[in-house]
């Protein structure tokens, strides 16, 4: 139930912009998730969908876009993207140059609400 914690997060945020753009009926709201976030889109998009009926935005169109998945090797200083299933938890994260796992994740773990498109 992880994507109706997140989902739960993004509704009152949506709302509150509503509210404070003086409660105009939201269209649209565009969601940046990164492939390590270990989040299911269509999860994430059903539980807004419910949490938002019955509000000034429901109904509102839901685009997620994922963001690439970028680690940084504390051994060679070479930042690349994710090679594989980022998805896959288990497999640990290298370095694709040296091969270390003495890496950190740099771009990919994020889930913003990026934009909401309001009518007022």
């Amino acid at each position: 139930m992880h994507e109706f914690a997140i989902a739960s997060e993004i509704v009152q945020n949506v709302l509150e912009t509503a509210q404070q753009n003086r409660g105009g009926r939201v269209l649209s709201l565009d969601l940046e998730v990164g492939e390590l976030a270990v989040l299911n889109d269509e999860q994430v998009t059903f539980w807004v969908q419910e949490l938002l009926k019955g509000t000034v935005a429901e109904g509102a169109r839901i685009r997620v876009k994922r963001v690439k998945g970028v680690v940084g090797c504390d051994d060679c200083g070479r930042r690349s993207r994710v090679r594989g299933d980022p998805r896959d938890i288990l497999a640990p994260l290298s370095c694709p140059r040296c091969g270390s796992f003495r890496v950190r994740i740099e771009r990919g773990k994020e889930c913003y609400l990026r934009r909401i498109q309001l009518l007022r």
